[in-house]
């Protein structure tokens, strides 16, 4: 049992919220001078970039009608809702600080949801606009600026990329801006470059851009549409045909996309080349990554000669990634064991399922066999190294 003095010391950390995810409304400032389009064209994309990140824009028409005014029909999710109506803060920065004291944490990563969340493309969709994608996401970029510059101790912004489905000139354009300009602590973007892996050759220009910036990259995919007839795949997974029957593409599509983007980054060489590019992956939970230190060492070992690196896998990732564990995860106690606790951070993934907010801390701090140490460096010691908070 922990001792009290074990507990103050574990008070004294910086708790973060690694996932909670945010669907503000958009700020398209800037977008034009991006996109280069000309007046009319550029008015035509904010308009579709408008309709595409509003919650309630497909229920426009039933609002209109007099048996929609009755039903006072609103998403509840919507981004404009009040805290009775849906999500606390889901879109609004000002309610997610006040939910912060119930969730056990004292900082959260805001990063992208909805629409906002998926600009990597899907393999069985239609071709978006040039620039669309682009737009929606300095939208959001925007957006999650301002919630950080109102709460800069409570909130960390997380930007997006459209990385894989804009040039890699822009998607280092936008990181740019999105880290310079707006002042964000990291980019999210996805685990392949729609379905190749990181280590192409032509992403190098984008790697270069994020190395300069020294800026943390989050690594977040999109699950399947859930329906029981059918699961459809909303952005490039590895085996996604194979997916489309079973729920199986967020843990399972997550962590297999994962391990294949940790091998490039090792095996490909992206980390021998950028040696400071660090990395948070989530969503998949984290006890397989011993394993996948392990196999890809063996790679190393056997077959040297194909791979892009002199050192380890394993001593890349351990000094570059990171990866959020679940609070039911007990197998992390092994996880842990094994490869120690520097490499293993937490996320609520409020406010959708399979979020475990509000118990996503007490989980934690509750394991059975977790140290103190391991605790502190979960749910926020190692956070606030990546984010060189201190």
């Amino acid at each position: 049992m922990a001792t009290t003095a074990q507990h103050a010391v574990r008070e004294m950390v910086r708790k973060i919220d690694g996932d909670s995810h945010f669907f503000p409304p958009p700020d398209f400032a800037g977008v034009g001078e991006a996109v280069g389009l000309s007046d009319e064209a550029l008015d035509m994309l904010l308009r579709d970039a408008a309709f595409f990140s509003d919650r309630e824009a497909r229920r426009g028409g039933f609002r209109a009608s007099a048996a929609g005014k009755r039903a006072g029909a609103v998403n509840p999710t919507a981004a404009t809702t009040g805290q009775s109506a849906g999500p606390v803060g889901h879109g609004a920065a000002d309610q997610r600080v006040r939910l912060l004291p119930e969730t056990g944490f004292d900082m959260q990563v805001l990063i992208p949801d909805g629409i906002y969340g998926n600009p990597f493309g899907a393999p069985n969709e239609r071709e978006w606009d040039p620039g669309l994608r682009l737009a929606i996401c300095m939208a959001y970029n925007n957006a999650a600026a301002d919630a950080q510059r109102q709460y800069p101790d409570q909130l960390i912004g997380a930007g997006v990329a459209p990385f894989g489905t804009e040039s890699v000139e822009a998607c280092a354009a936008e990181t740019r801006r999105a880290v310079t300009q707006l002042g964000l602590r990291a980019v999210t973007i996805n685990s392949n470059w729609r379905g190749r892996n990181w280590d192409s050759l032509d992403l190098y220009p984008f790697w270069q851009t994020v190395a300069e910036l020294d800026v943390p990259l989050y690594v977040h995919g999109n699950p399947f549409q859930c329906q029981v007839n059918d699961h459809a795949p909303t952005n490039y997974t590895l085996g996604w045909e194979r997916m489309r029957r079973l729920h199986i593409s967020n843990y399972l599509g997550f962590a297999f996309e994962y391990i294949v983007a940790m091998a490039s980054l090792t095996l490909g060489g992206i980390l021998k080349e950028f040696p400071n590019l660090r990395f948070a992956f989530f969503e998949a939970g984290g006890s397989w990554l011993p394993w996948a230190m392990y196999t890809l060492d063996r790679v190393h070992q056997i077959e040297p000669q194909c791979a892009r690196c002199d050192e380890p896998p394993s001593e890349l990732i351990a000094r570059s990634c990171l990866v959020a564990v679940e609070p039911d995860e007990q197998a992390i106690v092994g996880a842990v064991g094994a490869i120690g606790s520097r490499n293993f951070i937490i996320g609520s993934d409020y406010p959708h399922p399979p979020s475990t907010f509000p118990n996503t801390a007490a989980g934690l701090e509750t394991m059975d066999g977790l140290g103190e140490e391991a605790k502190r460096d979960i749910l926020g010691g190692n956070l606030t190294r990546f984010f060189r908070l201190d």
